[in-house]
């Protein structure tokens, strides 16, 4: 194994062990100590790859991203129908969404950290502008295709990430009280038909 591949294999192994840790501790413990050990390096391995905490936190966040956006191909959707595309994208993601449990409220505690902080807050705005280049392209398509209602394709991805964050949040403090899945599919309905 060469020098690269054992510093990519580091970070991920530190990666890995945080995501680990903070989904059974949360962000607010950041015991960097422990995430080594989990790890199996040392806390010199860390500074060396994460030289400081913020830099770590945001490499985590922009991990976390792109596993969720590894779960959206729009190319696959191409021949569909605009609705079909976004509720296509919801059936897609749940599992995910699902499958990441505690990592969600990570997601969310980082996106509150950011408004106070501005190296943070400039990570969380390139991701927010992705998701909204994504979805702004599959409703723009939709809109002039007349396979969904005439809308301001950016101000409905506005919306979108509103009513995603806001169904998130409502996931997380009651999982049981609604079908999720089911309630962000007659969202993306209520709006675009």
């Amino acid at each position: 194994m060469n020098k690269e591949q054992r510093r990519i294999e580091s970070r991920n192994k530190i990666l890995s062990a945080a995501e680990k840790y903070f989904a059974e501790q949360g962000i607010s413990e950041k015991d960097i100590n422990e995430i080594c050990r989990q790890a199996g390096l040392t806390r010199g391995a860390f500074y060396h790859h994460f030289p400081t905490k913020q830099q770590f936190l945001l490499e985590l966040l922009n991990r976390w991203i792109n596993k969720m956006a590894s779960q959206l191909d729009s190319t696959q959707f191409e021949t569909k129908d605009t609705l079909e595309i976004l509720t296509g994208i919801i059936e897609k993601i749940q599992p995910a969404f699902e499958k990441a449990g505690k990592q969600l409220p990570i997601f969310l505690q980082l996106y509150i950290k950011s408004i106070d902080d501005p190296n943070l807050k400039k990570f969380v705005l390139e991701s927010y502008k992705s998701f909204l280049n994504f979805f702004t392209n599959i409703i723009d398509r939709g809109v002039k295709k007349g396979s969904i209602k005439k809308v301001h394709a950016e101000d409905a991805s506005k919306i979108l990430f509103a009513i995603t964050v806001g169904l998130l949040i409502q996931g997380l403090i009651n999982p049981q009280a609604a079908n999720w899945g089911k309630l962000a599919k007659k969202s993306i309905r209520m709006l675009f038909e």
